[in-house]
C-alpha cells in the first residue's frame, strides 16, 4: 500500500480530484486559523465567559500569590490560540503530503474531517453565548460550520476511484490479480506438500519391502 516510488515532487502531476481536494483543505486550514484569531480576540475583549470557566476550574486549586484570574484568563486564551495554530501547521504539512501522494497522511485528514464535521454539527445546534460580541460569535460559528462542510467535500474528492494510482492504492483489477496469484501460490504449496508426502510414503514402502526381502 502506498506509492512504490515514494512521494511525488509536487502536486502538479496529480489527478484533478486530488488538486481540488487539496485546495479545499488548504481553505479549511486557513478558515481554522481565522476562526482561531477571532476566538482569541473574543476571549480577550470580553473575558466574562472565559473568566467563569477558569474560576470554576481553579476553585479547588492553590494558586501562587502573584497569579490572578485575569492573568490566567489571558494565558488560557493565548494557549488555546497556540494550540489552534499548531494544529493548522500540522494540517498544512499533512495536506502538502497528501497532494504528493501520501496515503498515510490522507488517513489523518480523514480523522480531521470527522472531527470538523462533528464540531460543525455541535455548533449548529448550540445556543448562543450570553456574552460577547454578536458579530464575532456569528463569524466564529460560521467559520466552524463552513469548515465542517468543506472538509468532507475535500475528503470525498481525495478518495475518488480516480485517485487510487496517485496514492498507490491497488484497484479492483490489481486486487483480483493479487488474489489469483495468492491462490496459485497456495495451490503450488499444496502440490509440493502432497508430492513430499507421496515421496515419503513411497520411501517407507520400499524400506518395508527391503526388510521383508532380507
Amino acid at each position: 500500500m502506498g506509492r512504490a516510488d515514494g512521494l511525488a515532487p509536487s502536486v502538479k502531476g496529480a489527478p484533478q480530484q486530488v488538486k481540488d481536494g487539496v485546495l479545499i483543505w488548504y481553505g479549511v486550514a486557513a478558515l481554522q486559523l481565522v476562526t482561531g484569531i477571532l476566538q482569541l480576540v473574543l476571549s480577550l475583549t470580553d473575558r466574562r465567559t472565559l473568566t467563569r470557566q477558569v474560576t470554576e476550574q481553579t476553585k479547588d486549586m492553590d494558586l501562587p500569590g502573584d497569579a490572578s484570574i485575569h492573568t490566567l484568563v489571558t494565558g488560557y486564551a493565548i494557549l488555546q490560540f497556540l494550540l489552534t495554530l499548531l494544529s493548522v501547521m500540522v494540517a498544512v504539512w499533512l495536506i502538502s503530503r497528501v497532494g504528493r501522494g501520501g496515503y498515510r497522511s490522507r488517513f489523518f485528514l480523514t480523522l480531521g474531517t470527522v472531527y470538523l464535521a462533528l464540531m460543525a454539527l455541535m455548533q449548529t445546534f448550540a445556543g448562543a453565548p450570553d456574552t460577547g460580541s454578536v458579530l464575532l460569535i456569528v463569524l466564529i460559528g460560521a467559520g466552524t460550520i463552513i469548515s465542517g462542510v468543506l472538509a468532507p467535500a475535500g475528503w470525498w474528492l481525495l478518495t475518488r476511484p480516480e485517485t487510487r494510482d496517485w496514492f498507490g492504492i491497488p484497484g479492483e483489477r490489481e486486487m483480483e490479480e493479487f488474489t489469483a496469484a495468492l491462490d496459485r501460490r497456495s495451490a503450488d504449496l499444496k502440490k509440493m506438500k502432497d508430492e513430499e508426502r507421496a515421496a515419503k510414503k513411497e520411501k517407507k514402502e520400499k524400506e518395508k519391502k527391503k526388510q521383508k526381502g532380507d
